[in-house]
């Protein structure tokens, strides 16, 4: 298995149905500005969504999916915590009382700190001992945006950890869209 790149295939078929639209995992966007920031090691992928908000910008979206992290993404994150301290992880914050005016630069959003802010996309990062973790929500038309994640990894600590919470990683970050749809914040 390779570990210089954990998962960039190209998954077109993989859909999820939210109340309001679906949710789809695509490419990693060329237009995201996490493009490019790939290490030798990394792991990344990107899920598309609908908004039937025609008037949101990437800050609505951001908000909508993380300003509102729900109870069962809050145990699985505090569950990581618990275990992932004892091997040196660094276990952040995961307080989900984000205001949307807080939305920009230098500001924390739970673990991470908001890099940039435009109409057009959301960037928040946090940089660890064993890895570096961005977060993106770009906007791809009036009603589509996409959530990405890119993760570069520094050690075989976080290369082993990343394969283990793969998986929880890509039904957390489906659940946590399909909520903020489903609860019509975006």
């Amino acid at each position: 298995m390779c570990l210089r790149k954990l998962s960039t295939k190209v998954v077109r078929d993989h859909q999820y149905q939210g109340e309001s639209g679906l949710i789809q995992e695509i490419e990693f966007p060329r237009g995201t500005s996490l493009y490019g920031k790939e290490s030798e090691f990394y792991y990344r992928d990107s899920y598309k969504l609908n908004s039937k908000k025609l008037n949101y910008d990437a800050k609505h979206i951001y908000y909508g999916i993380f300003g509102v992290l729900p109870k069962p993404a809050q145990w699985m994150m505090a569950f990581r915590n618990a275990i992932m301290k004892w091997f040196g992880f660094s276990v952040g914050n995961f307080d989900t009382n984000l205001l949307l005016e807080n939305i920009e630069e230098g500001k924390k959003a739970g673990f991470l700190t908001i890099e940039s802010v435009t109409n057009r996309e959301v960037v928040s990062g946090s940089y660890e001992k064993h890895m570096d973790i961005w977060i993106s929500v770009l906007k791809l038309s009036d009603s589509e945006f996409a959530v990405s994640t890119l993760v570069n990894m520094k050690t075989n600590a976080s290369r082993v950890y990343l394969k283990i919470i793969k998986p929880f990683h890509k039904v957390l970050a489906k659940y946590a869209i399909r909520h903020a749809i489903n609860n019509k914040r975006i």
